[in-house]
């Protein structure tokens, strides 16, 4: 039960994202987004206590960085442009490559096995977003945003199966380097590109942190 309210919180990202992109640079809500999280986190962490898991090293630093640049950096900014192409709903099943990319990342890249249950169901999101890719009805703006999206969770991939290789540290720890380092560095970036209008409406702003602190930071303490 509590792991199905976990992947509801994070799947709620996508649709309440989608709105709030029309409103704010996608650099900048990627920022607020993982602010956000890394708030509740750290709010929520004493409350979770020491656990007993390993903690980072220095050796881990080269892994930490690419989760950072991978997932809480490249992929959000993809997934937001994308978003402003493709419909929410669109967006949403989009996301399902994900699984299959975290797959082929792993079969590719950290030689394991994939069975055929895996295989077919690989195959069939890939369908799936094939579909999506010829469906839609704005041309090449939605096969700019299918590919965008795609991209995303290309990153994303390579994000899980780094995240994997660290599956002897503590985890809340890696989300809570990984949020803290992704807020700092989208903000940085936004700050520069987006110097003619940095700063969102306050009801956006706000609404972006809630979203990052349930979708990105709730979701993870429900499933710890």
């Amino acid at each position: 039960m509590v792991g199905l309210l976990a992947a509801a919180t994070f799947g709620a990202s996508t649709p309440f994202a989608k709105l709030l992109v029309d409103h704010v640079g996608a650099e900048l809500l990627a920022g607020l987004l993982y602010l956000g999280a890394f708030v509740a986190l750290g709010a929520a962490q004493p409350a979770l206590g020491r656990r007993g898991e390993a903690p980072l090293r220095r050796s881990d630093v080269p892994r930490l960085a690419g989760i950072v640049v991978c997932g809480g950096v490249l992929a959000p900014a993809l997934m937001l442009l994308g978003l402003q192409r493709v419909s929410g709903a669109s967006g949403s099943l989009l996301l399902n490559l994900e699984g299959p990319f975290t797959l082929l990342v792993a079969l590719a890249v950290f030689r394991e096995h994939l069975d055929r249950r895996a295989l077919l169901g690989a195959v069939a999101v890939f369908a799936g977003a094939g579909l999506l890719t010829t469906g839609g009805s704005t041309g090449g703006d939605t096969l700019i945003g299918v590919v965008l999206v795609a991209a995303a969770c290309g990153l994303w991939a390579v994000d899980n199966n780094l995240t994997q290789s660290l599956t002897e540290r503590d985890p809340f720890a890696i989300v809570l380097v990984k949020t803290g380092a992704a807020a700092a560095i989208n903000l940085g970036v936004a700050g520069v590109v987006d110097r003619s209008d940095p700063v969102p409406p306050w009801g956006v702003a706000i609404g972006a942190l809630a979203l990052g602190a349930v979708s990105y930071g709730l979701s993870v303490v429900l499933d710890a």
